[in-house]
């Protein structure tokens, strides 16, 4: 999955987590006594089937439907357990691919707010697979003005892939990181590798994602 997240690295927006942590950490309390896992899973398992599916979608219309109703689910998960990583990880990609389709420029602030959603699966299990890729794949895209950094993005994407052996975003990811990096021949193992576990998967948009980056980094050979 692309999944395709930042640690903003300013003095102001630290102060503005700290004053958030609070509140937030007070409705956690209160949720939790309250929690229904078993409905959390459920619902967190289906936000991340319309993510995925948006994903595999070409039609643009059809990709922010799927993305919407993935949000609405996963804000349901995590009302029902605050505890459940996938259910935050679920609203973190929800929301951003929403944020995306509906074209919102990225900034500061609405980084803060799905950062949060990120932070919190990652709290909840720091060994989550698709928390660590998509936070190595934000430190890739975006710019250093808003935190981003190739060498942060490949170490999450490293553990990502040790903690997913048949992972095939992460790879695809970590090779685009080694090609922004300027070592082409790095990324070629980790796309080779991808392009044989989608095929063995059955992942056809990851699949063609992948040879087309093979393609592409053999006509860039000197």
């Amino acid at each position: 999955m692309r999944t395709r997240l930042v640690i903003i690295g300013t003095a102001l927006l630290n102060v503005a987590l700290l004053a958030l942590s609070a509140p937030a950490s007070a409705q956690r309390a209160a949720e939790a006594r309250i929690a229904d896992p078993q409905l959390a899973a459920s619902l967190a398992h289906k936000s991340l089937t319309l993510l995925n599916q948006g994903e595999d979608s070409y039609e643009p219309e059809a990709k922010a439907r799927f993305y919407r109703e993935g949000l609405d689910l996963a804000r349901q998960a995590v009302a029902a357990d605050d505890t459940n990583a996938d259910a935050h990880f679920a609203l973190f990609a929800t929301m951003g691919r929403v944020m995306l389709a509906e074209g919102v420029t990225p900034n500061p602030l609405s980084l803060l707010k799905v950062n949060r959603e990120l932070d919190r699966a990652l709290e909840l299990n720091p060994k989550h697979y698709d928390a660590l890729a998509a936070r190595g794949g934000l430190y890739r895209q975006l710019p250093m003005l808003l935190g981003g950094s190739l060498a942060k993005a490949e170490r999450y994407l490293l553990e990502a892939i040790a903690n997913e052996p048949n992972a095939v975003g992460a790879r695809i990811e970590l090779a685009r990181t080694y090609q922004d990096m300027g070592q082409v021949e790095k990324a070629i193992t980790p796309l080779q590798l991808a392009a044989a576990l989608a095929e063995k998967q059955g992942k056809l948009r990851q699949l063609n994602e992948a040879r087309a980056l093979l393609r592409n980094l053999d006509r860039a050979k000197p």
